[in-house]
């Protein structure tokens, strides 16, 4: 039997290369993003290359979306092994005076509510089959902080704390819960956004002379649901090139 794999924001970047990392892997992928579109793309994607996986519309953000989904993910595959919780963003830049709450609690919903929202939901099947990976997703800036970013960082900074408790908690019921921090990485989002100049500024602060790409990050999230991983618990794992190094 295959094991199942519910990712969060797997319609694009990180999340697609994870989502693809781990169906080469031979697991059964849930797709989950606001972008169905971009769902049902990276779906097909996974089809033609020979793996399995689903497409399914989710605003992590919203408790009964979250609830609905998880419950209708274990009522037809039977279980859930690995939940990659990827669905975040830091939507503005800006000076903290300049935020308004509206923007701050949107910020913190995408990325902290709505990684204890899938984790709330997820986490009772885990301990029920007394198995299973859990995988939060933070980000340089919630060690070191970020001008201009500041709700990002501090809800980066809670999903760190969030995951160590978390697996604690859940310990004793063989699941486990570890945290990926990626750096600077080449998202379609960010490079989007960012010009050839700023990115060649970028790399002559990283000790390994480039930005990631997504494929780096998927590498972690997939040995982090190895049994070779299997002793690792409530710790946070840096992928950043060296920029970081806690």
């Amino acid at each position: 039997m295959k094991r199942v794999a519910l990712i969060t924001g797997a319609g694009n970047g990180i999340g697609r290369a994870v989502a693809h990392r781990m169906a080469a892997g031979g697991m059964a992928v849930v797709i989950a993003d606001y972008d169905a579109q971009g769902a049902e793309q990276v779906q097909g994607e996974i089809a033609a290359a020979g793996g399995q996986a689903e497409a399914l519309a989710l605003d992590v953000t919203k408790a009964r979306e979250v609830k609905a989904l998880v419950a209708d993910v274990e009522k037809r595959q039977g279980r859930i092994d690995v939940l990659a919780n990827i669905a975040g963003g830091s939507f503005y830049t800006k000076r903290m005076e300049e935020f308004t709450w509206a923007e701050w609690r949107q910020v913190l919903d995408t990325n902290l509510k709505g990684t204890f929202l899938m984790c709330r939901e997820v986490a009772p099947i885990m301990k029920r089959q007394k198995s299973g990976r859990i995988l939060n997703t933070a980000s340089n800036y919630g060690i070191t902080g970020s001008p201009m970013r500041t709700p990002y960082s501090a809800a980066k900074a809670g999903i760190i704390a969030f995951t160590k408790s978390l697996a604690l908690e859940l310990a004793a019921d063989g699941v486990l819960v570890n945290t990926v921090a990626p750096g600077p990485t080449d998202t379609p989002r960010v490079m989007g956004k960012e010009s050839p100049e700023a990115r060649k500024q970028r790399w002559s602060i990283i000790p390994l002379g480039r930005t990631g790409q997504p494929e780096d990050l998927a590498e972690m999230f997939y040995y982090l649901t190895t049994p070779e991983s299997a002793w690792m618990t409530g710790q946070t794992f840096h992928v950043n090139g060296g920029l970081v190094t806690p």
